[in-house]
């Protein structure tokens, strides 16, 4: 199945999605958040925690929308990779990487950058192979900040979402309602 950008931007959040209180960023030329670490068990967790498009990607589309200066943030991205297999084999590698490093340096445009912890959480339970991974920042600038990341599979598509200083209950709200509306557009899209 071929996915275009356009219809896959229709299947991303929108303000309409989120609390009250919150507001589309516009895009960046920022990388924004980014890992780095020189332990070699971390160099697939950060190659793909980086990328601008999951690896095989042949179309994506992203959003960011934050909950004001403090946040919380979260961005979400859904790339097509043109049929579920690549997107079980995906979510399959990112689950090995998640657990091969426990720690990488994050750094956040304007924030600065901290060591942060890695581990492995229960993920939200939607979409197919969820999978999540949380990072706390234990000293340094970023100290006392969480980001979380989902990433799930949605048919043919992979869907990210990166959460920084949100609650849980946010981050399982945000997750159920970004699921639900791509299943719908994406199936409502191949059907046609």
């Amino acid at each position: 199945m071929h996915r275009t950008a356009a219809q896959l931007k229709k299947a991303l959040l929108e303000l309409s999605d989120a609390p009250s209180g919150f507001a589309v960023e516009p895009p960046s030329k920022d990388p924004g958040v980014k890992m780095a670490s020189t332990n070699p068990r971390c160099a697939p967790f950060v190659k793909l925690s980086n990328a601008a498009t999951a690896p095989g990607s042949t179309a994506t589309a992203d959003v960011s929308l934050s909950g004001g200066q403090s946040g919380p943030f979260i961005d979400e991205s859904i790339d097509a990779l043109g049929s579920a297999a690549p997107v079980a084999a995906l979510q399959a590698r990112f689950k090995a990487a998640i657990a091969a490093c426990g720690k990488v340096a994050v750094s956040i445009p304007g924030a600065g950058t901290s060591t942060v912890t890695v581990r492995p959480v229960k993920p939200p339970r939607y979409g197919q192979k969820p999978l999540s991974a949380r990072m706390t920042a234990t000293s340094g600038p970023l100290a006392g900040t969480e980001i979380t990341l989902v990433t799930t599979g949605v048919g043919d598509t992979v869907l990210s979402l990166t959460f920084v200083g949100a609650l849980p209950d946010d981050i399982d709200a945000a997750a159920s309602v970004a699921v639900e509306k791509a299943t719908e557009v994406l199936r409502t899209r191949a059907a046609s």
